[in-house]
């Protein structure tokens, strides 16, 4: 393919189709015209691909119009180009598991902790995934890791209160559980179940 002369007709109509394609993507998106936004978007995104910014809403358009494979392929577009990775996260988890996609779901889970492991809420899902794989101990790990960054976290005192249960640590359990019930007194009912069974099996 011949590069366009910066001065010829074509690399004027270049510009100009580039310039509209920006102009339209933004204003349509900013609109909802989702439907109307796509095509100058992902034109927009073949282009610049360079630019995070058009992956990124190349994926928010996709996941208005129910498209989770294909949004899931924009975030890990918008993480290739983009110079902080974990502002794809957790997007890109969800689109995959929306796309039934659990074993992808999972690794980008297990990438955003690792972009960032003081986030206790990757850490939370991350182990949620631990879990729906039957990995119960990978996930008792990552709700400890989540209370080492963030020790006031009541979720997570409760799914490691669960953990706990189901290895026989009952004491442990308890412990989890009472803290959970210090930290969200308005959330009683989640673990007086709990309690109750700790306090009937020591």
């Amino acid at each position: 393919m011949l590069a366009l002369h910066p001065f010829s007709p074509q690399a004027g109509a270049a510009d100009a189709a580039l310039d509209r394609d920006i102009r339209d993507s933004r204003a349509l998106f900013d609109a909802k015209r989702f439907d109307e936004a796509l095509a100058p978007t992902e034109r927009l995104a073949r282009q610049l691909s360079t630019q995070a910014i058009y992956h990124e809403r190349h994926a928010l358009i996709l996941r208005e119009l129910s498209r989770p494979a294909d949004e899931a392929q924009a975030w890990e577009r918008m993480m290739a180009a983009s110079p902080t990775p974990v502002d794809a996260c957790p997007m890109i988890a969800d689109a995959y598991r929306r796309a039934d996609d659990g074993v992808r779901a999972h690794g980008a889970l297990e990438r955003c902790a690792s972009f960032l492991p003081i986030n206790p809420d990757f850490l939370l899902s991350l182990g949620q995934s631990f879990l729906k794989s039957d990995r119960k101990a990978e996930a008792r790990q990552a709700f400890e890791r989540g209370l080492a960054v963030d020790e006031k976290y009541p979720d997570l005192h409760l799914l490691l209160g669960v953990r706990k249960f189901d290895d026989r640590d009952l004491p442990g359990a308890r412990a989890s559980f009472e803290r959970f019930l210090e930290l969200a007194p308005e959330r009683k009912a989640e673990v007086e179940v709990w309690l109750e069974r700790t306090e009937r099996q020591q």
